[in-house]
């Protein structure tokens, strides 16, 4: 039997309206439905997922969907969406086209890695978007070693630093001044926020580079502890001399395309609504 998962934002109403379309569109076509919440993880495969919110709704889906090969379908409950493919007014007709496999599917490339602890992994992460690394409660200039492929490369201090995927180069990578990627591209790119010493331009790795950061904190002045975000969400506290192991995941995330609108476009215009709204 076919079957589709959804996966609406609850605490918006026009979301979890709008699932109650969903189901019976889905149903009509023959689809078996469930409805995950957001505690919830699927325990088996599904033809696509329809995920209702922007895109932090998408980012937490993607942790669900992504071992199982789920496709997703964003319908844009939030803001801007660079991750949606189309609006509540094109909703139902996007569904008729996922139901009827008139779509492409867009393997984007997601990001694995641990925190090493006194030679123990202690946390274990996957982002799509982004691990970023951060002062926090650290009242002085973030500080840490930068690897890759077991070279030092820089010793990075400042308020931070981003370690981004293509998709996440227009996030807060975007924000902090780095480069945008194509999402289809398999590079992971490194940019420092404020930095003292790095320079400012942002390093563009290959994707099957091997990426380690190594935390240095003052351990004469207790100052804080600089703390490690995944995807905006899931902040994790660093203390001195931890490592971050970090390289490109096994699997990708599958986002469902439904028109040939190119990547550029899309910017664009999300970029210009950015700026609108915010005038």
């Amino acid at each position: 039997m076919k079957k589709a998962i959804i996966i609406p934002n609850y605490l918006k109403e026009e979301s979890m309206e709008f699932s109650k379309t969903a189901i019976e569109l889905l149903k009509k076509n023959g689809y078996e439905v469930t409805i995950l919440g957001e505690n919830d993880e699927p325990t088996e495969g599904a033809d696509f997922a329809i995920v209702l919110g922007g895109d932090g709704t998408l980012l937490r889906a993607c942790k669900k969907l992504y071992k199982l090969d789920i496709p997703m379908l964003g319908i844009n409950y939030g803001h801007l969406g660079y991750l949606t493919e189309c609006n509540p007014d094109t909703a139902v007709a996007s569904i008729d086209k996922s139901v009827n496999g008139e779509y492409s599917l867009e393997n984007r490339m997601m990001l694995c890695g641990e925190v090493v602890r006194d030679g123990k992994s202690i946390y274990s992460f996957v982002a799509l978007n982004e691990a970023s690394f951060y002062r926090s409660t650290l009242l002085k200039a973030f500080t840490a070693e930068l690897y890759i492929n077991d070279m030092l490369t820089q010793t990075v201090v400042g308020d931070g630093l981003i370690v981004a995927t293509p998709t996440g180069s227009t996030s807060y990578n975007l924000s902090a001044g780095g480069p945008v990627l194509t999402p289809n591209s398999s590079n992971i790119v490194l940019t420092p926020i404020a930095p003292k010493y790095f320079p400012r331009s942002s390093i563009v790795a290959n994707g099957d580079d091997n990426i380690e950061i190594r935390i240095i904190v003052d351990s004469f002045v207790k100052t804080g502890n600089p703390a490690l975000q995944i995807d905006g969400d899931n902040a994790f506290e660093l203390n001195d001399g931890d490592i971050i192991k970090i390289k490109k995941n096994d699997k990708s995330a599958k986002i469902i395309k439904l028109t040939n609108v190119s990547f550029y476009q899309v910017l664009r215009k999300k970029l210009s609504k950015a700026t609108y709204d915010n005038t």
